[in-house]
């Protein structure tokens, strides 16, 4: 993605303020950053920072930057991140659809239960990508969720609800309220008729809270907290501190955790992780690996971390064998 750019150009920026922007992205999901913007100037008769993109857009990495001397640093670390976060795939327990209608993203300070993280796909993904394998939602590139999750989908197509249908009777699990409406005037009463008979199969007459449908369950509410619970689906990471920013990723031989805490603020206390196996601290700024202690507690590991203020690392589970 495009990373780092300033609309207002102050000349105040520095690694360590950048720092603390791109583990925001990292943690969002961004796994590879792109600059915006690094100016190519050849020149060496003058001395003075400048840059050659308009004069009010984009983060200056340029050689005559005060800090420019010590971009390796930064840059080191912003590329042992990027590998980490590359490799494997992401683990996200919902899939949230954003309907029919809605042509752009959700807002990212969209509420969602701490601890889970969600993705989020558009008409062409679920009807054209995805598809069942032992009661989750799977992409061709083997990206799983374990729910699927109707936000705001007020108005639907038949078809779509014929897909999402044919998904819960394959043993998907689906949160949300029944759509008010038809989200289109094509098709007349045949597809108005088709409309209603979807809509009955999914939610039958609307009284109940939860539905069987096939070897699938659809509950009948938009609150996605409370079908996780009902569900037993644990949380994939219990933290002290609200700051804590995480991002969870799996390969075939471990867990990969990247974990980040704000400027101003660090953590220290126990963490819990639902991943198993031998736990390693990988520090991205200077490349080391270390051992660290943890313990079982019920379902998850337990881990004593220090995060000293602003800093970041990767917790690695590596599974027997790997």
């Amino acid at each position: 993605a495009e990373s780092l750019t300033s609309c207002e150009l102050t000349w105040d920026e520095h690694p360590r303020f950048l720092k603390d922007i791109a583990d925001d992205h990292f943690a969002r999901g961004v796994t590879h950053l792109v600059f915006h913007t690094y100016t190519h100037n050849p020149r060496t008769d003058f001395l003075p920072p400048s840059t050659s993109f308009g004069t009010a857009i984009g983060t200056p990495f340029l050689r005559l930057q005060t800090w420019w001397k010590h971009m390796p640093h930064f840059t080191d670390y912003l590329a042992r991140c990027n590998y980490m976060l590359e490799v494997g795939k992401p683990v996200s327990d919902v899939l949230m659809y954003l309907g029919d209608e809605q042509n752009h993203k959700p807002s990212q300070l969209l509420p969602f239960p701490e601890g889970y993280s969600y993705d989020y796909c558009n008409p062409d993904m679920l009807l054209n990508r995805l598809s069942v394998k032992d009661g989750r939602l799977v992409t061709p590139e083997g990206i799983e969720y374990r729910v699927l999750w109707l936000y705001d989908c007020q108005r639907m197509l038949p078809e779509t609800l014929e897909k999402i249908a044919s998904f819960v009777k394959a043993g998907v699990v689906l949160a949300g309220e029944a759509p008010r409406g038809i989200a289109t005037l094509s098709g007349g009463e045949k597809a108005g008729h088709a409309f209603k008979k979807a809509v009955e199969k999914l939610w039958g007459d609307g009284s109940q809270d939860q539905l069987s449908l096939g070897k699938g369950k659809v509950y009948n509410t938009a609150d996605i907290a409370a079908v996780l619970t009902a569900e037993d689906i644990l949380p994939d990471i219990v933290a002290q501190s609200p700051d804590l920013r995480w991002l969870h990723r799996q390969t075939d031989g471990a867990g990969i955790y990247f974990l980040s805490m704000p400027p101003g603020k660090g953590y220290r206390g126990t963490v819990l992780f639902r991943e198993m196996g031998n736990l390693e601290l990988w520090d991205p700024l200077s490349g080391n690996m270390t051992a660290v202690p943890s313990r079982a507690e019920a379902n998850h590991t337990a881990v004593e971390l220090d995060i000293p203020v602003g800093n970041s690392c990767f917790i690695v589970f590596r599974r027997e064998g790997a």
